[in-house]
């Protein structure tokens, strides 16, 4: 046999080999697991949050505990009991932030279609459909849930659903973009107001933001007033040497007058916005 030849055959093996280890690793991921995601383990606080249930960032640094409100902010991730992959740092309930993950919802949002996007609920871990935009979304949904072959669930003197759904999970605030608005044209408007309201509110650098255009609006406007107090004297006296070259030297002059002030009061209008910046 040529040495050619046997290389051949050798690779031929080698990938057919890859090729094997490679449909068993995806035949285990969807039979045993169904879902594709990443998890690693955060110390949780909160003993009833089980598997499927929305977890949020508690009142410690890397402690987390169920989500307990709407739209919540801090959310987390979900918890997930066998995630195909696991960054694991201590014993408990691993929880992801990426892929795909099943999920415990309810139908206090109402009924939830493929395509839906999802949120946390007052109900503690349990997510809802979203319709609001003034709040943060866990995932979309890739499954439907109706209530039926729900479990019942009571919440403030009312009865619920509970089920469990497959969702894309991808953290992050609402956009009109994203969330069917309703009730027509004020029903939008006032959806978009309220994105609006809501995401200026938890921006950590709104304030700083704030600033600087209002810096930037200070000094534009202490540069225009001083080009239209200034600057156009100076061009009128570039225009007057030459109609009156006899009085060149007390134009020249006034020029000098002007351009000095327009100088100062550009540098006077830069320094203001420093100020404000660092305010």
């Amino acid at each position: 046999m040529r040495i050619q030849d046997a290389i051949k055959i050798a690779g031929a093996i080698f990938i057919f080999l890859t090729f094997i280890h490679l449909a068993s690793l995806t035949v285990l991921a969807q039979d045993s697991i169904k879902q594709f995601n990443i998890a690693h383990t955060l110390s949780i606080v909160d003993p009833e949050a089980t598997d499927g249930d929305i977890v949020s960032l508690a009142g410690t640094d890397q402690t987390l505990e169920r989500s307990k409100k709407s739209y919540d902010e801090r959310m987390y991730g979900v918890l997930v009991e066998n995630p195909v992959m696991v960054y694991r740092t201590i014993e408990t309930l691993p929880v992801t932030r990426t892929g795909e993950a099943y999920i415990n919802v309810t139908t206090l949002g109402g009924p939830i279609a493929v395509g839906d996007y999802v949120t946390s609920s007052a109900i503690p871990g349990k997510g809802q459909k979203a319709t609001e935009l003034s709040g943060y979304l866990i995932g979309v949904s890739l499954m439907v849930f109706d209530g039926t072959g729900g479990a019942p669930v009571e919440h403030e003197g009312k009865s619920y659903q509970l089920g469990k759904i497959k969702i894309a999970v991808g953290i992050g605030p609402a956009s009109p973009v994203v969330v069917k608005a309703a009730g027509g044209i004020l029903g939008t408007l006032r959806q978009i107001i309220t994105a609006v309201l809501f995401n200026v509110s938890i921006a950590k650098d709104f304030e700083k933001i704030l600033r600087y255009i209002i810096a930037a609006a200070v000094a534009t406007a202490i540069t225009y007033t001083g080009y239209r107090a200034f600057g156009v004297n100076i061009s009128k006296g570039i225009e007057a040497i030459g109609r009156n070259p006899l009085a060149k030297v007390t134009i020249q002059s006034m020029i000098i007058v002007n351009v000095i002030m327009l100088l100062l009061v550009t540098l006077g209008g830069i320094i203001l916005s420093l100020a404000i910046v660092s305010l």
